[in-house]
């Protein structure tokens, strides 16, 4: 561990401003973490990774349960989630702080399955197929129990802390569906009832970003052609006077203040946006690169007219579904009791063991077009995983998770709550600036449920996740008397007689973003939306990339850590190859016009 912040070696401002990297890297999350390490593995280049937040790297930081949605980096960005959720407002939550979003998320690791990459290549994208991208995914993964397995990230799983799951299992193969599949393992359908990998390492502590690309010892053996600064905000990117090469960032303190001057720091080779889907299409307008209508509408010149970058913002989409189960199998022991937490907190300090590992081990994965339609049920038999059907990639999920995730509508009530998640929605939102100031939060317009097609799986799905709650409770054997699903819709009839009306009025109210955002600035031509090429590279314009969840031309059809990972660790190998044996020469990062 490392006990005191100011051992990890991070530069300050005023040090990086005076110097020239061959590479500068704008964020310090999953994928900025990723590529700062593999392109620092020259000792011939000169690296800087810029992250807007902090270090805070406690010990409490590390434990599983605890880190989650935690932190003093932690920040909640408005977000308008639409018309059909009648106009309520959201938020979308991220980490700020190195490691990113893997500092503070649920841990869970999974790829998607190859059908989804299968996907990307059909859409125009033929070098991002399974095949293709299958290699860098080996070279993050680190699996316990695998000793060919040698990647940067640990990821192992564990037995559960609960015995709700082993009961939710016995409905869940009554509804037709396998159980505890390998959702590693590439011939998988990836439907069914599985066991879920996570970010931990051997020890059983969160296994993030940081820790495992940029842990201390390698930072600190790499000083002299990697720097880390933290607690810096980039305003905008610099560029050459033909107004088409990227030569540096501007840059100032997070918490500077007005009297405070921005800084220029200079990048020789390239500059690599990983800011995630919020926070790198806002660098893209304030530097005049977007919509015209959005960058001049702040008086900032239109540098680049590109209509796609802040379009196509997606999330996954979650509807809540509460049992009433004994507060001994859920989080609600230690949340009502300080001694039970104690309890527990020590008994992970000591042993690795109790509530504090884990948070969420379990969750289904389906297609709701394979539901019967009479009997709300799987047909038991294993799919063909056959790469060019939609019905090939699981659009619907159900996190299985030992808490109340809606306490303010059952108080004081402990509760077990399926997750319905929409995992391939169609809708799109977008991510405009609202200021000149980097500080002030973009608008986010996320727009759910306004293509009708997310309604029909919302629907189906939320229909599937009663019967499967309702089988739990009635026939699982799970022994407690007060077990039942909690007053959700009216007066909690079976999930036979709840009408479609009932089920979209449900919907509507209670639907929330899953903070997955991707696609804000995704792969395509840029004459049908898109932002980069195929090898990252924004839009004509030379030496820029970028390499974060908002590249993905569609959303993962599971949960989006380890496709962010993949494409860090190729955006590196796409670099070194750009410049390997370029001598230094400029162009190598440039993108044709398509």
């Amino acid at each position: 561990m490392w006990p005191f912040l100011n051992n990890y070696p991070l530069q300050r401002l005023e040090q990086v401003a005076s110097k020239e990297y061959d590479y500068i890297i704008v964020g310090g999350g999953t994928s900025g973490c990723a590529v700062a390490s593999r392109l620092s593995e020259n000792p011939n280049v000169k690296v800087l990774l810029l992250e807007r937040g902090g270090l805070d790297d406690s010990w409490l930081s590390r434990i599983p349960l605890i880190s989650v949605a935690r932190g003093n980096d932690v920040v909640y960005q408005p977000a308008e989630l639409g018309a059909e959720t009648g106009n309520r407002q959201g938020h979308i939550m991220a980490a700020e702080k190195l490691g990113g979003n893997s500092r503070i998320n649920g841990m869970i690791y999974t790829r998607s399955i190859p059908a989804y990459y299968t996907q990307w290549a059909m859409l125009g994208h033929p070098t991002w197929g399974w095949d293709d991208v299958h290699p860098y995914f080996s070279s993050v993964e680190h699996i316990q129990g695998q000793p060919a397995s040698a990647g940067a990230v640990h990821i192992q799983r564990h037995t559960p802390s609960t015995r709700l799951y082993e009961y939710l299992e016995d409905s869940a193969q009554t509804m037709g569906l396998c159980v505890d599949a390998n959702l590693q393992d590439p011939t998988s359908s990836g439907v069914g009832y599985f066991g879920l990998s996570l970010t931990l390492d051997q020890k059983g502590y969160r296994h993030s970003a940081d820790r495992a690309y940029l842990p201390q010892h390698l930072v600190t053996q790499r000083k002299g052609h990697l720097d880390i600064c933290t607690g810096v905000t980039v305003s905008s990117l610099e560029f050459s006077k033909s107004r088409d090469t990227a030569t540096g960032v501007i840059v100032r303190q997070t918490n500077a203040t007005q009297s405070q001057h921005d800084m220029q720091i200079v990048a020789k080779r390239e500059i690599i946006l990983c800011a995630g889907a919020i926070r790198s299409p806002q660098i893209l307008q304030l530097s005049g690169i977007g919509p015209e209508n959005v960058v001049t509408k702040f008086n900032i010149a239109a540098r680049h007219r590109m209509e796609g970058v802040g379009k196509s913002l997606v999330d996954h989409a979650l509807i809540p579904l509460c049992i009433h189960v004994d507060s001994r199998d859920t989080l609600h022991q230690m949340m009502q009791n300080p001694l039970q937490a104690a309890k527990h907190f020590l008994l992970f300090a000591m042993t690795g063991e109790g509530w504090m590992k884990s948070s969420i081990e379990r969750a289904i994965f389906f297609n709701t077009a394979d539901l019967h339609r009479e009997t709300v049920k799987f047909s038991g038999k294993q799919r063909s995983t056959d790469d060019l059907k939609q019905e090939s990639i699981p659009n619907a999920e159900i996190l299985v998770v030992p808490a109340n995730a809606k306490p303010e509508a059952y108080p004081d009530s402990a509760a077990m709550t399926l997750q319905v998640m929409l995992n391939q929605p169609f809708s799109r939102g977008s991510v405009e600036i609202q200021s000149t100031d980097p500080a002030v939060s973009p608008k986010i317009s996320l727009n759910m449920l306004s293509d009708a097609r997310d309604r029909e799986v919302a629907r189906d799905a939320l229909r599937f996740a009663l019967h499967l709650a309702e089988h739990f409770v009635q026939s699982s054997g799970y022994p407690y008397p007060g077990t039942r699903v909690l007053g959700v819709l009216g007066a909690s009839p079976s999930w036979r007689d709840v009408s479609d009306e009932d089920l979209d009025e449900y919907i509507s109210r209670n639907i929330e973003p899953a903070w997955h955002v991707t696609s804000s600035c995704r792969m395509g031509r840029r004459d049908e939306g898109g932002v980069v090429d195929d090898e990252l590279r924004v839009h004509g314009l030379t030496n820029l990339r970028i390499a974060d969840a908002s590249v993905l031309p569609r959303i993962p059809c599971m949960h989006p850590m380890a496709t962010v990972y993949m494409v860090g660790e190729r955006c590196a190998d796409l670099v070194k190859r750009a410049w390997d044996g370029a001598g230094g020469g400029a162009g190598s990062g440039h993108s044709a016009e398509v």
